[in-house]
């Protein structure tokens, strides 16, 4: 009973304290704005894993501080601004993809409307758009890419990245975005049509063997 005790005394006091020392900031702070560690493109996370690599049993198990989580992703993505680089739009749209899960609900993303966070490439150059109000398209098939890359407004990934993200488009509710699905494709034989006599009959006399 005293080691629960202390243990809830000391997370007490690390939440209402600022008790946690960061060398490389000089500073002191809350536990709560810390993880213990995280990917390194989220740089408003403080990551204890890298300050006190030897202290992961007083952090993870007594302090019980977590990893980062999709609300980080988020925060991270709100605080974005114009000098933002189109590579780091670019990872931090990757991991909100990648923390995404069906156990979030539809709208869980509510807070990044409005954000110009997607990273596009116009027939005017680069530029980046919000997700919900601006239209602009995934090209989730090689050949619309080639078909449509500078001609309009498209997600700075590569068609292979495009592919992968089926967790963002869900929770953007962006299918409507996909070139597949907003492209209508219509194939017709151009030129002479060639009739192949032989390969008619062939497949006719196959066809009648079948009907038998």
């Amino acid at each position: 009973m005293h080691v629960v005790k202390l243990l809830r005394t000391n997370r007490q006091a690390f939440a209402e304290f600022r008790l946690v020392y960061l060398q490389e900031l000089k500073r002191w702070v809350f536990l709560s704005e810390c993880v213990w560690n995280g990917p390194p493109e989220l740089n408003s996370v403080l990551k204890l894993s890298s300050e006190y690599p030897l202290c992961s049993t007083l952090f993870r198990s007594c302090l019980r501080l977590g990893n980062v989580t999709l609300e980080h992703v988020i925060e991270e993505l709100k605080s974005v601004t114009t000098s933002t680089s189109f590579n780091t739009l670019q990872q931090l749209l990757l991991l909100l993809n990648k923390y995404l899960t069906p156990k979030f609900p539809p709208n869980c993303l509510s807070e990044l409307k409005g954000k110009k966070i997607i990273p596009v490439t116009k027939p005017g150059g680069e530029d980046r758009m919000d997700y919900n109000k601006d239209v602009w398209y995934f090209a989730d098939r090689q050949s619309l890419w080639v078909r449509f890359n500078g001609k309009i407004p498209l997600i700075s990934f590569d068609v292979k990245t495009v592919r992968a993200l089926n967790p963002l488009i869900d929770a953007m509710d962006l299918e409507d975005y996909l070139l597949s699905e907003a492209v209508e494709q219509k194939l017709e034989t151009v030129g002479i049509k060639i009739e192949d006599k032989e390969r008619t009959d062939d497949l006719r006399a196959r066809a009648r063997y079948f009907a038998r």
